[in-house]
């Protein structure tokens, strides 16, 4: 293991968790090449441990986000580690930063207890040097008719490490979509290290699509953890096009009976950009079903990982869990690594997973092209069929336009 710089962890609020996460990562450290879910990414390039954490208070403009906006949504911005939010909220909707709640006494969450500390380095120094962060708190039986819009952007005028800390509770029988931008505005190298933890209570329903365009000097490794009670159900929609060095973990827990999850993820490298998409699935109740789509294009000489598990625990009866990686190669130097799999300790299941990886199909391209359509026309029309599976995934119509607008501006240096 690595270790890092000694640095004092956060004194100003939760600061038992904050001691207790610093001792574990301060003996631990970064993972290295020799820890086996680190084999394919090295992030010590992209730690800038030589750096403190960013606690700058920042004036937050409107006009900076307004091109990220989405009418009839409720705009939460985020510049570097500050925190704004726009709108009058809607009646069952409590959105604060951490600071905020702290001073309000609002701070009893059960942080980490899904976000394990003992579990990840990166999330034990998480939760020791975040200086802020998001609390949501949807109260019960409440339905949304707009999304909240998360926008966080990074922008200075030097080398920064940000710690973003979200935490969301979704209250029994309720309905709610997040939209989530994350956008790098400078030319800076930064290192992202962020934790999100979302609880989704009895019978209520969460649709999260998040899409990523950190400049390419910004390393970031990402935790998303969700927890699902009875008859909840979830689906989390990643996009990846920025960053140079990108981690996305995403650790779900189906803990009672009856849980739907669903991860689509679609991650487009190209130059020297590597993205790693690490996800577990915890079957621990019955009659839950999750679903695993994740697929890559890359080019140039990009690298890209997927490992991914699915984890039926006993007595997790009538599971029905399935996970697919495809990948398309559009350069013979981009590489990809691909580690799909099962583990199952019941019987009464249904578990399924797949993966492939090649280059673009010469038939077809020749088939087009016997058409009258171009070489460079028909190669768009197979990236796109290929990845609209995952874009076709987003339900809102809006974001998803911004979404098949990044890809299409990301394919045209790649193609």
């Amino acid at each position: 293991m690595n270790k890092t710089q000694a640095l004092s962890h956060r004194s100003t609020f939760l600061t038992k968790q904050a001691q207790e996460a610093w001792n574990y990562f301060s003996k631990s450290g970064y993972p290295s090449s020799k820890d086996e879910n680190w084999r394919f990414s090295n992030p010590s390039p992209w730690l800038l441990q030589s750096l403190v954490p960013l606690t700058d208070k920042e004036n937050i403009k409107r006009e900076e986000f307004e091109k990220y906006i989405i009418p009839d949504t409720i705009p939460v911005l985020i510049l570097n580690d500050s925190v704004s939010i726009l709108n009058t909220l809607p009646e069952g909707v409590q959105i604060m930063d951490m600071e905020q709640a702290d001073n309000e006494h609002l701070m009893d969450l059960p942080l980490d207890s899904i976000a394990d500390i003992h579990t990840s380095s990166f999330s034990a120094e998480n939760t020791a040097l975040f200086h802020n962060g998001i609390l949501i708190t949807i109260s019960e039986n409440t339905v949304l008719d707009k999304p909240i819009q998360l926008i966080h952007s990074i922008k200075r005028n030097k080398e920064s490490r940000i710690y973003p800390r979200i935490y969301v509770n979704v209250g029994a029988n309720s309905q709610i979509e997040i939209l989530q931008t994350e956008t790098g505005n400078d030319d800076y190298q930064h290192f992202v290290n962020s934790v999100t933890e979302v609880f989704v209570q009895e019978n209520a329903q969460l649709k999260w699509t998040l899409m990523q365009k950190w400049n390419v000097q910004t390393g970031q490794v990402s935790s998303f953890n969700i927890a699902l009670k009875k008859n909840a159900s979830a689906s989390y929609n990643t996009f990846e096009f920025g960053g140079g060095f990108i981690r996305r973990d995403i650790h779900s827990h189906l803990q009672s009976r009856g849980g739907d999850f669903a991860i689509n993820s679609l991650f487009v490298p190209t130059a020297k950009q590597h993205i790693d998409i690490f996800s577990i699935v915890h079957h621990k109740g019955s009659h839950c079903s999750s679903r695993q789509l994740i697929k890559g294009v890359l080019g140039g000489g990009s690298s890209g990982v997927f490992r991914g598990l699915a984890h039926v625990y006993d007595k997790a009866k009538k599971t029905d869990a399935h996970q697919t990686n495809h990948n398309l190669l559009l350069s013979n130097k981009a590489r990809m690594n691909s580690i799909p799999q099962l583990e199952i300790y019941e019987d009464d299941v249904k578990c399924s997973h797949g993966s492939t990886t090649g280059q673009i199909d010469k038939d077809a391209i020749f088939y087009l092209r016997s058409r009258g359509i171009s070489r460079m026309d028909a190669l768009e029309l197979m990236v796109k069929g290929f990845a609209n599976e995952v874009v076709d995934k987003v339900d809102h119509e809006q974001f998803k336009a911004s979404i098949q607008k990044a890809l299409l501006r990301k394919m045209e240096g790649m193609i």
